[in-house]
C-alpha cells in the first residue's frame, strides 16, 4: 500500500501524478462483461505511466521513448489557439502512431462519435476507452487540448492495457495447465502455454464457450481450422529465441527450468507489439496477387479479374460489389470498367484480424511512411508545393523508383490545392492525401469523398451482404470488358478520378469539444485527484484476478495459402 509521502505526491500534482513502480504484475484488466473495460482498470493503468511525467524508473523511459517517436508528427499537427491538440487531433494522431508501430488499428480512434455515447461509472464500451482517457487530460487542461507529453502519456496508457490484456490471456494458459505462477517451467510447457496464448489470440470466438477437453481438442486441431498455424508456430518460436537471446545475461544459471511466468510475460507481449508486422506480410501477399492482374491505370484491378481470381479458389476474394462499394474500395468513375482499388481494398475491415479487446490487426497502411517521411522533414502542417514536389521526387515506395520526375498533371494539381489554401498545401486533408493517392497509387489509399457508413456496414456484414453470391461472382467475371489504351503516362493520371472536394482530417480552428458525459458525471478537478488517490489505493491491494477474454471472428485465416 502506498505510504503518505506517495499519495501527499498524488495530491501536489493535482491530475497528472505516478503511481510510481508499483508493478500490478498479475493485475486483471476486467472483470466486467466481455465488450466492456472496468473504469477503474483505465484509472490504474493511467496513473502508472503517469510516474514518468515525474522521472521514475522504467514508465519515465518509456515515456521518453514515446515522445521521440510522436515528436515528428505531433510538430507537423495543427495547433488549436493554445498551442495544443484537440480532440480530433489525438485521436488523428493516435490512430496512425499505433498503425505505423504495431499495425494496431485502436478502437474508437477513428469514429468520430466516440466521445458522444455514454456508459455507467463502473465499466465503458471498450471502443470508448480512448475518449475516457483523453476526458481525464481535458478536465485537467480545462480544454485547452494535449501537448506532446500528455500525447505520450495516452499512448502509454493504452499500450499499457493491451499489456494487462495479454497478461490475463497468458495467465488462463497457464491455469489450462496447472503450471504454477511463481516457479520455472520448462522448454516442453513454455511450448505448450504459447500455443495455447496464441490459439486465444486468434480463435477466441470459436473457444469462449468451450469446456477444458474442447479447447484442447480445438487446439489439436488448429492446423485444420487456421491453415496459417503452423507458420504462426513458427513464427513464435522465433519470437521466443529472440527474447530469451536478448535476457540471456539476466539469467541465474543455477536456478532450474527454463523460463518463469514473469519472462513468459515479455515473450508474449513483444508477440503482440510484432504480430501486426508479421500478419502483414500476408498483406503483402494479398497485394502482389492483386497486382499481377493489374489494369493500364495503376492500382485498379478490373472488377471481373477480382472475381476470376476469388473462383480459382486460391485467395477468396469474394466480397460483393455492395461490400466494396460501402468501404470505398470500387472505382466506377467509369461506370463501364468498375476496378477495385488496391490500396482501399487492403486497408477494409474484412481483411482485420480483432485480436484484442482494444484493437484489431489491419493490412498496414503503406502510406503512413511515406506522409511519415514529409511530417520529419517539412515539420509543419502546411508547406509550399515546391518544397513538397522536391521531397517526393526523391521519395520511393514499394512500387515507385526514385528520383523521378513528376508529371506535369500531378505538378498542376499540387498547385491547385495550394491556390484553396492561400498557397500553402495542408498535409493532412483530404486533397493532399487523394494528391498521394495519384503519386502512389498502389500504396496509397484513395480518400472517398464520402465517408463509410459504418452502421450501413455492420448491418451489411451481419445480414452476409458482405460476401458475393458465386452467381455474382460469374457473371461479373465472364463480362470483361476490353481494357482502356492511355497513350501517355499523363493521360493515364488523368483517368484516375479526382475530386476537388476538401476535407481537414486536423483543423488549427478551436474545435467545438466536449468533455465526454459518460467519463466524469458530476466529476470536477478536485474529486478526480481523490478518485486519483483511490484507484492508486485499489490497484495496489487488488488480488491477481482471472479475465473474461475478448470474442472475434478472425476474416484474415481465409487467405492463408
Amino acid at each position: 500500500m502506498p505510504n503518505f509521502s506517495s499519495v501527499l505526491l498524488v495530491c501536489t500534482i493535482a491530475s497528472i501524478v505516478g503511481l510510481g513502480e508499483a508493478n500490478a504484475f498479475l493485475r486483471s484488466t476486467s472483470q466486467a462483461a466481455v465488450g466492456r473495460v472496468e473504469i477503474a482498470d483505465v484509472e490504474a493503468a493511467l496513473l502508472e505511466e503517469l510516474a514518468g511525467v515525474i522521472g521514475h524508473g522504467s514508465a519515465q523511459t518509456r515515456l521518453t521513448r514515446l515522445q521521440e517517436e510522436l515528436r515528428p508528427m505531433y510538430q507537423a499537427l495543427p495547433k488549436n489557439e493554445h498551442g495544443k491538440l484537440g480532440q480530433v487531433a489525438v485521436r488523428y494522431a493516435l490512430h496512425r502512431f499505433f498503425v505505423k508501430r504495431h499495425g494496431w488499428f485502436v478502437k474508437g480512434l477513428q469514429d468520430a462519435d466516440s466521445a458522444q455515447n455514454s456508459s455507467s461509472q463502473i465499466d465503458i464500451l471498450q471502443d470508448r476507452v480512448p475518449s475516457y482517457i483523453q476526458g481525464i487530460f481535458d478536465l485537467r487542461s480545462n480544454g485547452q487540448g494535449l501537448g506532446l507529453q500528455e500525447l505520450a502519456v495516452l499512448s502509454a496508457t493504452l499500450e499499457h492495457l493491451v499489456h494487462d490484456e495479454a497478461i490475463n490471456r497468458l495467465q488462463k494458459a497457464f491455469q489450462f495447465y496447472s503450471l504454477p505462477l511463481t516457479d520455472r517451467i520448462n522448454e516442453q510447457d513454455i511450448t505448450k502455454v504459447v500455443d495455447m496464448y496464441m490459439m486465444l489470440y486468434i480463435q477466441e470466438a470459436e473457444t469462449s464457450n468451450m469446456t477444458a477437453p474442447e479447447i484442447g481438442r480445438h487446439l489439436l486441431s488448429m492446423s485444420e481450422i487456421y491453415p496459417g498455424w503452423g507458420d504462426t508456430q513458427v513464427w513464435t518460436r522465433d519470437v521466443r529465441n529472440s527474447v530469451s537471446y536478448a535476457e540471456r545475461g539476466d539469467r541465474n544459471p543455477f536456478v532450474g527450468g527454463d523460463l518463469d511466468f514473469k519472462r513468459t510475460a515479455r515473450i508474449v507481449e513483444t508477440i503482440g507489439e510484432d504480430y501486426g508486422a508479421w500478419q502483414d506480410l500476408e498483406c503483402k501477399d494479398l497485394k502482389n496477387a492483386l497486382l499481377r492482374v493489374e489494369g493500364q491505370i495503376a492500382g485498379r484491378i478490373p472488377l471481373s479479374k477480382f472475381y476470376q481470381i476469388g473462383l480459382a479458389g486460391k485467395y477468396l476474394f469474394t466480397e460483393s460489389v455492395a461490400y466494396l462499394r460501402e468501404v470505398g474500395a470500387l472505382d466506377e468513375s467509369d461506370p463501364t470498367r468498375p476496378g477495385v482499388i488496391v490500396p482501399n481494398y487492403l486497408a477494409s475491415p474484412g481483411n482485420c484480424l480483432p485480436s484484442s479487446r482494444y484493437y484489431s490487426i489491419c493490412c498496414v497502411d503503406e502510406c503512413e511512411n511515406l506522409l511519415g517521411h514529409l511530417e520529419t522533414e517539412l515539420g509543419k502542417p502546411k508547406a509550399d508545393p515546391k518544397h513538397i514536389t522536391a521531397l517526393v521526387a526523391m521519395l520511393p515506395s514499394d512500387t515507385v523508383n526514385a528520383p523521378r520526375n513528376l508529371s506535369a498533371t500531378l505538378l498542376r494539381r499540387l498547385d491547385e490545392i495550394a491556390a484553396i489554401h492561400s498557397g500553402s498545401v495542408p498535409l493532412h486533408g483530404r486533397l493532399f492525401a487523394q494528391w498521394m493517392h495519384h503519386v502512389y497509387p498502389r500504396e496509397c489509399p484513395y480518400p472517398q469523398a464520402v465517408k463509410t457508413n459504418k452502421q450501413a456496414l455492420d448491418s451489411m456484414i451481419l445480414s452476409g451482404g458482405d460476401a458475393a453470391s458465386r452467381q455474382e461472382m460469374l457473371s461479373h467475371a465472364k463480362s470483361a470488358p476490353a481494357d482502356a489504351i492511355y497513350a501517355t503516362l499523363d493521360a493515364q493520371e488523368e483517368a484516375l478520378p479526382w475530386s476537388d472536394v476538401e476535407d481537414l482530417f486536423v483543423s488549427g480552428q478551436p474545435e467545438d469539444e466536449s468533455v465526454p458525459s459518460y467519463s466524469f458525471s458530476g466529476l470536477a478537478c478536485n474529486l478526480f485527484m481523490l478518485g486519483a488517490i483511490g484507484s492508486v489505493v485499489w490497484s495496489l491491494a487488488r488480488d491477481s484476478k482471472s479475465a473474461l477474454l475478448p470474442t472475434h471472428n478472425s476474416k484474415l485465416e481465409k487467405y492463408s495459402v
